[in-house]
């Protein structure tokens, strides 16, 4: 069955004003956008916001044993926020539009895969006819994929299931923020991290802390807020940006300093709810890449936290949602886990699941790891797969290990590419690991 991948990977819904991101940032998650590439199928139609390398489609279709030329990618003319990100003047083209039908019907789609089913994706959807064939599709169009990318959601729903989660509270107002800040944790001597109500990656994110010397982990920075009035002087100068100029609550937890992040991926259709995988998040500070399986999961609390992430996502299937959702949590220092967020789209670990499922095969945990880097720099596609090859890292089917560059790196000056490094075990990630880095770091750009 054919599918129409739409690669929005930040959207006027997932972040609020698209105004805020940069234009190096834009670029960045435009180039990151082609990871979608690695959920092809025979038929499909993939819809980018700039143009791929065409070496790079090869290597991905040639990995995932299907056809280059049964693939038909898309790109719309640049918009008012540039060619990195898909916006909604540019989905809503009527010039990109005539083409994008042209080739739908052509292609005999039934399904829409999104990143983000944004109301962008559903109006095109039901443009294209494709509403019919969308399991969920009331509940997205009437602006679900909104509701649920909120962090206050995600609160309102982990306190209705009864999940464990941090000490938290989402705040209207910047005076209830205050209150509970100093309140409840600064003055105690418990760091804060304050989010976003829209945001991902951890970009939305900052820590506040009552001493120095915190680590922002899953945030961008750490500020020192050792009294109330230190506070107050940074809500006077940061509400704005946290709330959206007040057209958005204020999520504040409790941090937990030194805890690991993990996540865990499900599948939700008509037919229930299924656990895709499970992780870990390497972040610096801001999400940077995964380690599949999650190498905490033999700890006598994981099987709870599964279950707590089931019950969640129980709720969200409930109210009509059918697609992916990532549940993220914290191992805190004293061994418990809380969960701490949901993402209901496609998420930074699909494609990781897809190579795992489609490429490596087996069980991941059981037979094969893989680790997973972002913000990598590589010489041009072309040499860095000759280079992979020449030195024996590149991933060899035979023995269902090696290195898969994930996304080219398009930056001139680097930090664009990402890598999965697929190993039997951790210890032959590491080895795998340290030696692409010997590689690269001997080939620039």
């Amino acid at each position: 069955m054919a599918k129409m991948i739409v690669s929005n990977q930040r959207t006027e819904e997932m972040v609020g004003n698209l105004e805020i991101l940069s234009p190096e940032y834009r670029q960045y998650v435009g180039n990151q956008a082609q990871r979608m590439a690695w959920s092809l199928q025979d038929g499909d139609v993939l819809v980018l916001p700039m143009t791929p390398d065409e070496y790079f489609l090869g290597y991905v279709t040639g990995l995932l044993g299907i056809d280059r030329t049964a693939i038909e990618v898309i790109v719309p003319a640049s918009g008012r926020h540039g060619d990195g990100i898909l916006s909604r003047d540019r989905l809503m083209d009527p010039e990109f539009y005539g083409r994008l039908e042209r080739t739908v019907r052509a292609s005999d789609i039934c399904e829409v895969f999104p990143f983000h089913f944004d109301s962008t994706v559903a109006a095109l959807s039901r443009k294209l006819g494709l509403d019919r064939v969308t399991p969920g599709f009331a509940f997205l169009e009437k602006g679900g994929g909104r509701l649920l990318n909120s962090k206050a959601t995600f609160h309102a729903l982990a306190g209705g299931t009864g999940v464990a989660v941090p000490p938290a509270k989402v705040c209207s107002v910047k005076e209830q923020a205050e209150e509970f800040l100093w309140e409840e944790l600064l003055s105690r001597g418990r760091p804060a991290i304050v989010k976003r109500d829209f945001h991902v990656a951890g970009f939305g994110n900052e820590v506040i802390s009552p001493v120095p010397g915190v680590e922002p982990v899953g945030a961008l920075r750490t500020v020192v807020a050792a009294d109330r009035e230190a506070l107050n002087a940074y809500l006077a100068e940061r509400w704005d940006w946290l709330s959206d100029d007040d057209r958005s609550p204020v999520v504040v937890e409790h941090y937990f300093a030194d805890s690991l992040p993990l996540c865990a991926e499900f599948s939700l259709g008509e037919e229930g709810i299924e656990l895709a995988g499970h992780g870990a998040m390497r972040m610096e500070p801001v999400l940077n890449g995964h380690i599949w399986p999650a190498p905490t999961a033999e700890l006598p609390g994981f099987d709870d936290f599964l279950e707590q992430a089931r019950r969640l996502c129980g709720a969200v299937h409930a109210v009509g949602y059918r697609g992916v959702v990532t549940v993220d949590a914290i191992l805190t220092t004293d061994r418990g886990i809380l969960i701490n967020e949901f993402n209901c789209r496609v998420s930074g670990s699909t494609h990781a699941y897809h190579i795992g499922e489609r490429i490596v095969g087996g069980i991941l945990g059981a037979e094969r790891v893989i680790v997973e880097q972002r913000r990598c720099t590589f010489p041009p596609i072309t040499a860095a797969v000759k280079a992979l090859t020449e030195a024996g890292l590149a991933y060899d089917h035979a023995t269902r290990t090696g290195v898969l560059l994930t996304v080219p790196d398009n930056s001139e000056s680097g930090g664009f590419g990402e890598y999965c490094v697929v190993a039997k075990d951790a210890a032959h990630a590491e080895r795998l690991e340290a030696a692409l880095g010997e590689l690269f770091a001997t080939h620039g750009k």
